[in-house]
């Protein structure tokens, strides 16, 4: 729930509350049709269907952290981008890329081959992480990780981009190439024991459509590198970062509400 003024919004009515944390803030708002608003009414909104009761503080907290993500990142990914293009293992790239046409297109027939290669499309940012430290999510190695994620976990990352699991979080890789994933990024490509990659369900989902395949953002890929540079979308890197922002609230609500009790203890010394 959301109190502003002597009114309190709940989960029937989140665009109320947008309304009145627009109006609250005066001048402060942001302007209609910004990504910047988008963050800020999604924020409320969650605030809004939480069981806990919320204030216009807590609120304002989560978003102006959210719009300093936004700015660091934008930061981040002009040198993130010059490292990646100045760490390209062309070599490597085209021998993957050679590999992965040629691959098996039933599921025996990939567990049959031991690895599997597969593609990504992400921003500059996760890409260094990824090539850094050759895991596919971009985390730090975790060598215990010896199994893939279960099916249903990877379906909700495949389906409904939901990441966070409670074995670890996980990320979603390609048995192609979707380079619309990789607009102001990088196309990454890699191969991987087939023994930490979660496959499709059937035979023919390992060519149609996204024909994605999840393994746990800390396992290792045995070789990983650059394919290509996606194309510019003309957008400074802030707005992409602040429109991503926007969609993962949507998709996780429960970790927007933790911030949002943290900022109630933080800005008011309320416990909720």
């Amino acid at each position: 729930m959301l109190k502003i003024g002597d009114i309190t919004y709940d989960h029937r009515s989140p665009g109320d509350a947008k309304s009145a944390v627009y109006k609250a803030m005066g001048a402060a708002a942001p302007k209609d049709n910004t990504p910047q608003r988008a963050v800020l009414g999604a924020t409320a909104a969650v605030a809004a269907g939480g069981a806990a009761l919320f204030e216009l503080p807590d609120v304002r907290k989560v978003y102006d952290d959210f719009l300093a993500q936004a700015t660091q990142f934008a930061t981040t990914t002009a040198a993130d981008r010059t490292w990646c293009r100045q760490n390209w293992d062309r070599r490597t790239a085209h021998e993957l890329d050679t590999a992965q046409p040629r691959q098996a297109t039933t599921l025996d027939g990939l567990r049959a081959q031991g690895s599997v290669v597969i593609a990504r499309g992400t921003n500059p940012v996760q890409a260094r992480q990824i090539l850094t430290h050759r895991t596919f999510g971009g985390h730090p190695l975790d060598v215990n990780i010896t199994a893939p994620p279960t099916a249903d976990d990877a379906d909700a990352q495949t389906g409904r981009g939901i990441k966070d699991t409670v074995a670890g979080r996980i990320e979603e890789w390609s048995l192609g190439q979707q380079t619309g994933f990789s607009i102001d990024g990088f196309m990454l490509i890699a191969e991987a024991d087939v023994t930490l990659v979660t496959l499709p369900r059937s035979d023919g989902a390992t060519q149609g459509g996204e024909a994605g395949v999840c393994g746990f953002a800390a396992a290792g890929l045995r070789r990983v590198a650059i394919l290509s540079e996606g194309r510019a979308s003309g957008d400074p890197p802030e707005k992409r970062e602040l429109e991503r922002i926007t969609v993962a609230i949507g998709r996780d609500n429960p970790g927007v509400v933790t911030l949002l009790k943290a900022a109630a203890l933080q800005q008011r010394g309320v416990v909720l």
